[in-house]
This record gives structure tokens, C-alpha cells and sequence, in this order.
């Protein structure tokens, strides 16, 4: 288990990104997701660990591309790609990176976070579930998922169950 005090979790900044990709790959997920945050539309989260990034995740605080999010949790921002480099995972980073998304999402004056997770993903699931999320009510959601492939964003189709959070005023 790690120390809680070797661990810091913040927003990205510009100069850091060669290190996140070197530990997940995805340079041009990356690029694109450090161009949103600048334009405030989200925050790139790290988990560093001795000035290693360990773990991310994504918040979205733009309005959801599925329709049927957007009719039912309406300006409720998600969470995106959170990862845990394999070697360190089961060590509660996933829980930090989620934890700091909550400060990040009340900060913002959200009392709601939402998150979709593919049908095959049950360690997601069982994180979720445990850090209070509960699946919605209104059934599964077809989505997307975003990879970039020589250089172009390509959408691959994904079934996916939806998990909300109600989040205290703290």
C-alpha cells in the first residue's frame, strides 16, 4: 500500500505531457484532451508518485455527445479514461484520481458525477460501486470509444452502463 503522502493527484499542466504519455501511451488522446482543459472545458487529472505519472483521468464538464445523457443527467460532468499504471493498481490510486475529481466537480458547483463503463470492465465496476456510484435506471447507453489512429480520431463503438454519484456540499 502506498503512502497517502508519496501520492499527489493534480491537474496536468502543458510541460507534463511527454511524461503521461511514457506511462499510457496515447499521445494524441493526450494532446487533445490538455487542448480542452485549456479551453476550460475539463481537467486532466495525474497521480505522480516520486515525479512518475502513475494514474489519470479525465472530467468532462462539456455537455455529454449521448443524447440520452444529456436528457437525463443534464450539465452533470463524467469522468473519462481514468488508469492506473499496471504495476501499482489495487494500491487506492484509482480511488485518489476519483476522489479529486469529486473536489475538482464540487468546486465547480456540481452536486452530481457520472461515468460510463464497458459491459467486460468489472474492476471499474466494482471501484465504482464501492466509492458510492449506483447504476442509473434508464438501461444501457451506446457509446463510443476515442482512439486516435494516424493521427485521426476514430470512434469505435462501445455498450456501456451508466454510474452516477450524488455528491455532498462539501
Amino acid at each position: 500500500m502506498l503512502s497517502d503522502h508519496a501520492l499527489e493527484v493534480r491537474p496536468a499542466i502543458g510541460r507534463e505531457l511527454d511524461l503521461v504519455v511514457a506511462a499510457f501511451g496515447d499521445a494524441s488522446f493526450f494532446a487533445e484532451r490538455m487542448a480542452r482543459q485549456s479551453e476550460d472545458n475539463g481537467v486532466l487529472l495525474v497521480a505522480w508518485l516520486h515525479g512518475e505519472a502513475v494514474g489519470c483521468v479525465y472530467v468532462w464538464f462539456e455537455d455529454a455527445e449521448e443524447a440520452e445523457l444529456r436528457k437525463h443527467l443534464p450539465g452533470v460532468p463524467l469522468l473519462n479514461r481514468l488508469r492506473v499504471v499496471e504495476r501499482l493498481r489495487n494500491n487506492r490510486i484509482g480511488t485518489a484520481l476519483v476522489h479529486a475529481a469529486e473536489r475538482v466537480v464540487r468546486a465547480r458547483g456540481h452536486l452530481q458525477l457520472a461515468l460510463g463503463i464497458g459491459l467486460d470492465n468489472a474492476d471499474a465496476e466494482r471501484l465504482y460501486l464501492r466509492l458510492g456510484f449506483a447504476e442509473w435506471p434508464y438501461g444501457l447507453v451506446d457509446t463510443y470509444y476515442v482512439v486516435f489512429k494516424d493521427g485521426s480520431e476514430v470512434r469505435e463503438p462501445e455498450l456501456c452502463r451508466i454510474l452516477v454519484k450524488e455528491l455532498d456540499g462539501q
